[in-house]
């Protein structure tokens, strides 16, 4: 039995190397993203940049990994906490607040692609999948205004605290390719996994490649 299934998949192998096309792109862009469950939380810009392979089976299918290097994280600022935060300070008597939250994440993205002619020179790719991302570095800021009028900063590495740095998702895009060399693309990442509290990272972004 076993080494049927060896010879069947290698037979696939062959079959699929026949018609198979493999490439190289370069990819570097921008991003908005900001975190679920927090109604205070918003929009943050960030970056995103890196370098993918591109297997194609045949005209249409293929697969996407990636290795993409992605800041992530959220804004926010108002009058008072929501009941996350009161918890903590409720004893500090908060006028108002201003922070912010950036990540930067190792994220490995790998996408089901099925690409297609809009014309001569363009093509259109679809894509979706998942990625898995890990923490490496982070800086929070954060501002408290106390009724007194003082203010109190608070600097810190986004990591501390029980904050998780292994986060998980779906990842979904649409990239539009010039002469099979040069494109332009829009992504989204959304995160299924609860990296502090109930909060789940969401990221849109916008990025510009080039196929060797």
């Amino acid at each position: 039995m076993k080494k049927k299934l060896a010879t069947i998949l290698l037979l696939l192998l062959v079959s699929l190397s026949g018609y198979s096309q493999m490439s190289w792109k370069v990819k570097a862009g921008v991003n908005i993203s900001d975190i679920t469950n927090w109604e205070l939380a918003d929009y943050k810009p960030g970056y995103q940049f890196g370098v993918g392979m591109d297997y194609y089976f045949n005209d249409h299918w293929g697969i996407q990994p990636s290795i993409m290097l992605i800041s992530k994280g959220y804004k926010s600022k108002g009058d008072n906490f929501n009941s996350f935060y009161s918890a903590q300070y409720s004893n500090q008597e908060l006028k108002s607040f201003d922070l912010t939250d950036n990540k930067v994440y190792v994220e490995l993205p790998l996408l089901l692609t099925y690409r297609f002619d809009v014309s001569s020179k363009f093509k259109l790719i679809l894509s979706g999948g998942g990625y898995v991302s890990y923490g490496i570095a982070g800086k929070y800021k954060r501002t408290d205004t106390h009724l007194d009028g003082t203010t109190r900063k608070v600097n810190e590495d986004s990591f501390t605290k029980g904050v998780e740095k292994f986060d998980t998702g779906l990842a979904a895009g649409a990239t539009l390719e010039y002469k099979e060399k040069y494109s332009i693309g829009l992504s989204g990442d959304f995160g299924l996994k609860s990296t502090q509290s109930t909060f789940k990272n969401r990221t849109y972004g916008l990025s510009f490649g080039y196929r060797f």
